[in-house]
């Protein structure tokens, strides 16, 4: 049965945008986000260097330590930033690389999008980033018209492969609790809805098949080991649709924190990983960890390991910690996800 190793890690503003004054090339910041070929991006690539060294070294370090097969990634400014990421820090890190990157141009309006890394063969690509609420057959948010995009950032859905076996991911970012988590609450939830919409429209059978929803979910159903109803993730917990991988495979509650708020000290997990029952049930046994080595000393709760470099609040490595999980799938036959 093919394995592989799948971490979600928010990067936190990997970006070049706030050093783009350092370099005289009218609208490159547009023509940058107009990069989809990876060959392109790394010929850009060698002409820039406009990544901050420390925490993207950080962040790198950290990346790494997950020893991830494919790596979810969010808040990317674009291809060209991914490439810039990989070859310059991520390679430096972590022997392998990454042979295969992905990234689609959301809809943010700071241009942070979700990306993907891997070692495996990626076989199949496709945003959402324009479907509507209407398009996809869900209700929209209270004062949010039926033919708006569903999604703030994108959903990502990616075939990768093992041992000729394929297995679908979608990746998330959805819309954070800036204006107050009960104010945005709404939103999420339709997020969630429309994710699970795709989950639907792609597969015949979604209990029975083979599939992975993963990202920064801005949203978490405990907090500080203590478990909350008040969150906009029913859409995946309901009717048994979807299991959270970390619920089962971290065994402590205090433990499932991906993300420290500093003003209320609060530790929460925003990122998940949800697993199809079919897989959950192949999976029941699974290893799944924070990889918390990045965070700044601020971050009292976690007593261990930390980079060198690590400050009281910065550098680090983002304000998020990655979640790795080790999987097996049966997977489908590659000819048969033919697009």
């Amino acid at each position: 049965m093919p394995q592989l190793r799948l971490a979600t890690f928010n990067c936190e503003n990997l970006m070049m945008r706030r050093q783009f004054d350092r370099i005289d090339i009218p609208g490159l910041r547009n023509k940058l986000t107009l990069v989809d070929d990876e060959a392109a991006a790394e010929a850009i690539d060698a002409r820039l260097n406009v990544l901050p060294e420390r925490d993207r070294t950080l962040t790198a370090q950290t990346l790494a330590a997950t020893g991830a097969d494919i790596c979810a990634l969010q808040e990317v400014e674009n291809l060209v930033t991914l490439t810039a990421f990989h070859n310059r820090y991520l390679r430096k890190f972590s022997r392998r690389g990454y042979g295969r990157k992905v990234l689609k141009e959301g809809n943010d309006k700071r241009g942070i999008d979700v990306a993907l890394l891997s070692r495996v063969p990626v076989v199949h690509v496709r945003s959402h980033a324009g479907a509507t609420f209407e398009a996809l057959g869900v209700a929209p948010p209270p004062g949010v018209p039926k033919h708006a995009r569903a999604f703030r950032r994108d959903c990502l859905e990616v075939d990768v492969a093992v041992s000729g076996r394929a297995l679908t991911l979608f990746i998330c970012h959805f819309k954070s609790m800036h204006g107050g988590r009960d104010e945005t609450r709404p939103i999420r939830e339709a997020e969630a809805r429309a994710v699970r919409r795709l989950v639907e429209i792609r597969f015949a059978d979604p209990a029975r098949a083979e599939w992975v929803i993963l990202g920064d979910f801005n949203d978490f159903f405990e907090q500080n080991g203590q478990a909350v109803n008040d969150h906009g993730l029913g859409p995946f917990l309901e009717d048994g649709f979807a299991e959270d991988l970390a619920a089962s495979a971290v065994s402590d509650p205090k433990e499932r924190w991906s993300h420290h708020y500093f003003p209320d000290d609060s530790y929460n997990a925003l990122d998940h990983i949800f697993l199809s029952p079919a897989l959950a049930a192949q999976n029941t046994g699974a290893s799944a960890k924070y990889v918390r080595i990045g965070t700044p000393y601020r971050v009292e709760r976690y007593e261990g390991f930390r980079l060198p470099g690590i400050g009281w609040a910065r550098p680090k490595a983002s304000d998020h910690c990655p979640l790795v999980a080790k999987l097996q799938f049966e997977g489908r036959p590659i000819a048969e996800n033919a697009v």
